[in-house]
């Protein structure tokens, strides 16, 4: 009896799945010629957007909230964290070298981050204007259709209004996800400019521990 069930609910998810797969492939015919180039421009963008949420997952510490109340030891759980410390921390003696190595370290992270959100904010903004050149392009075959004879009017007319919205729909679809993580990827880049500050103040800390020689 489970077995029958379990076989029920596979074949239901099967053909669900079909049944979108056909609307899909539908969709992707009526769409025209410019349904390939959504397709590549949305497979890129959301390349990149994971592609950049993955690495600044991976570089901000888990514990970041707790900065910088934690001990020393708590700041070595990352690679890039360690990359940072050791390039700051060279000469520990010196708060004003330290300081300036920091102030490096957070232009440069800052400006490859900007240039990145910057590159996946076209790429998120061009899908609906290919949208509305499809939607150009499918009002001028509609008109084109309307010049003919009655016997292919109605088939080309039809076909015309259909890409105009195909387009449009895929292109709004593109775009719209895309910027909310863009949005979420500009909060993770606020976050790691925070841990990039708290590492700073508690480097200063330890500077300012060490004994100068006379």
């Amino acid at each position: 009896m489970k077995k029958s069930w379990k076989w029920k609910k596979e074949k239901k998810k099967m053909e669900v799945i079909l049944e979108f797969w056909k609307e899909a492939s539908l969709a992707w015919e009526k769409g025209g010629f410019l349904m390939p180039v959504l397709g590549v421009l949305s497979l890129y963008t959301y390349y990149l957007a994971f592609d950049l949420w993955l690495r600044l997952q991976i570089v901000i510490p888990s514990d970041i909230k707790a900065f910088p109340r934690e001990s020393w030891q708590a700041f070595k759980g990352g690679s890039r964290v360690n990359e940072i410390m050791r390039y700051c921390m060279g000469d520990h003696e010196n708060g004003k070298q330290t300081r300036r190595k920091f102030d490096q370290v957070r232009a440069s992270d800052s400006s490859y981050l900007n240039r990145r959100l910057r590159f996946l904010m076209v790429l998120a903004t061009s899908a609906p204007l290919i949208g509305l050149l499809g939607t150009v392009v499918g009002m001028l075959r509609t008109f084109d259709g309307l010049s003919m004879q009655d016997s292919y009017k109605m088939d080309t007319v039809a076909s015309g209004i259909s890409q105009a919205l195909v387009t449009t729909q895929t292109g709004l679809l593109v775009s719209i996800p895309a910027l909310a993580f863009i949005h979420l990827l500009q909060r993770r880049k606020k976050a790691w400019l925070t841990c990039i500050n708290r590492l700073e103040s508690l480097c200063m800390r330890q500077v300012s521990s060490v004994p100068h020689s006379s």
